[in-house]
């Protein structure tokens, strides 16, 4: 009597080893070797206004190091070039026209810009607050 095709299948796949089965479903170690979380001072500099200065340490080409109010999702700087340190680079980069009260702010570093959206950041420092003042008052009057 002849077996169906599926249980001959189910044979082969049974003899695999787990080792040769893990090659299979394991993705490839990444090349890339980890960055180091950037130096970052974050500060009230003035009115409704936050200041981070950035440094990355990585010599690796092609890494940049952000500063990002978390709360809003807005990249310190403009959100060009002049936003990003390159290898062994500082920047210092603002965000202006905040509210009163408490902005949580973060510098991160990766092997490319972030993408609007999601992004797997390699390396990143604690979340830090920073209390706004001067700005624009937050709340109702009244």
């Amino acid at each position: 009597m002849r077996r169906p095709a599926w249980t001959r299948v189910a044979a082969a796949v049974a003899v695999a080893t787990p080792a040769a089965f893990a090659v299979l479903v394991m993705p490839a170690a990444s090349a890339a070797p980890a960055l180091a979380a950037p130096d970052v001072q974050f500060t009230a500099s003035g009115p409704g206004t936050v200041t981070a200065t950035v440094h990355n340490k990585n010599t690796q080409q092609g890494t940049v190091c952000w500063a990002t109010d978390t709360d809003n999702k807005t990249v310190f700087g403009s959100g060009g070039q002049d936003s990003y340190a390159g290898p062994g680079r500082t920047i210092t980069v603002s965000i202006r026209n905040l509210p009163n009260g408490p902005i949580h702010a973060q510098a991160f570093c990766a092997y490319h810009t972030p993408p609007l959206g999601s992004h797997d950041y390699t390396s990143s420092t604690a979340p830090t607050t920073v209390t706004v003042t001067g700005g624009a008052p937050t709340g109702s009057a009244g």
